[in-house]
């Protein structure tokens, strides 16, 4: 994961400004040794960012303080545990955006060049200060918040959430003929990880979902 330099910041230097006793799983980190990833101008970030991976590598977070550009993708597929926190003072551009335990906070814009944004179960948290543009923005069952347009097709499994989508989900938005790949006669997800075989046929550019 190459890319822009940065600087190591401890947690204490970071929490009043990125106000993380109210935000970014504090109980998580405090104390643990991790440290923040803080780019103080435009960042780039070659390839794709683990976010799973880096937490267990000893990174709390990255925080960029302008926009931020990641040639590859951002990927969260861990559900139940912690995960490295992003925190973009402006603009996220990237090729695709998984998302399910993580804390992710984008000031303004993000714009999924690859087409997918995905966030995934209860546990984490999306939001976005402006618009967000993919080809799809499949919320389900998570915190997701798009505070502008979201300039995509998909749709949200409940009709709380805070994006301008229709409310939908998986079963009725696969085309008939891959059903039997990804569901049960009763339409449970195949899949004992939930939605991941769905989420990388998409990735895979695979065409599973009704226009």
């Amino acid at each position: 994961m190459a890319g822009s330099k940065f600087e190591k910041l401890a947690i204490s230097e970071v929490v009043e400004r990125l106000q993380l006793e109210s935000h970014f799983s504090f109980h998580e980190y405090d104390g643990d040794g991790r440290y923040v990833r803080h780019y103080v101008e435009d960042a780039n970030i070659e390839g794709d960012i683990d976010l799973d991976a880096l937490f267990w590598s000893g990174v709390a977070g990255i925080w960029a303080e302008n926009d931020l550009t990641v040639d590859g993708n951002i990927v969260n597929w861990e559900i139940d545990t912690p995960a490295c926190f992003l925190a973009i003072g402006r603009d996220l551009r990237c090729k695709n955006l998984i998302a399910s335990s993580a804390d992710i906070r984008v000031g303004r814009d993000a714009r999924i060049d690859g087409g997918v944004l995905v966030s995934t179960y209860n546990h984490g948290y999306v939001e976005i200060g402006r618009d967000a543009h993919a080809k799809y923005i499949i919320i389900d069952d998570h915190t997701t918040i798009v505070r502008g347009k979201a300039e995509a097709g998909g749709w949200k499994d409940a009709a709380v959430t805070e994006v301008v989508l229709p409310v939908s989900k998986w079963i009725d938005e696969v085309r008939p003929e891959f059903r039997a790949e990804f569901f049960d006669d009763d339409g449970d997800m195949l899949c004992g990880n939930g939605n991941v075989d769905l989420v990388k046929a998409l990735l895979a550019g695979r065409e599973i979902l009704r226009k």
